[in-house]
């Protein structure tokens, strides 16, 4: 079974970062699953509108480019980025000297129609 993200990609469109949490015992996570990985309850999932500031958890630079521009050129961050609210995100981080621990903050942008977040440093 696979995650409805309508409501996350909706708050994209809006400029703020929704994510979910759970209804019975108010975890947050992402992508939401339809049982609760901490209380083991599938009574609904609420969503919220996150903060969007965290620090990176991981990162990798790829010096490749997967798809033509206006998609990401060379060289790029691509991280985990460990979000105030506890929740783990896979996103670009845009600027130099990225590294694990960094305080970043998110911005949003539309790419070919599409709304994204990227992360920054804060």
């Amino acid at each position: 079974m696979t995650a409805d993200l309508g409501e996350h990609f909706a708050g994209l469109e809006a400029g703020r970062l929704c994510v979910a949490r759970c209804g019975a015992c108010g975890e947050s996570r992402f992508p939401p699953k339809p049982v609760c990985p901490h209380c083991r309850v599938s009574r609904g999932i609420e969503w919220f509108t996150a903060a969007g500031t965290g620090t990176v958890w991981s990162f990798a630079v790829f010096h490749k480019a997967y798809f033509p521009p206006p998609g990401p050129q060379p060289p790029y961050a691509v991280a985990v980025v460990l979000l105030t609210e506890g929740i783990k995100i896979i996103s670009n981080v845009t600027g130099d000297g990225v590294r694990v621990g960094m305080p970043v903050r998110a911005s949003f942008k539309r790419v070919n129609g599409v709304a994204l977040v990227r992360f920054h440093p804060a």
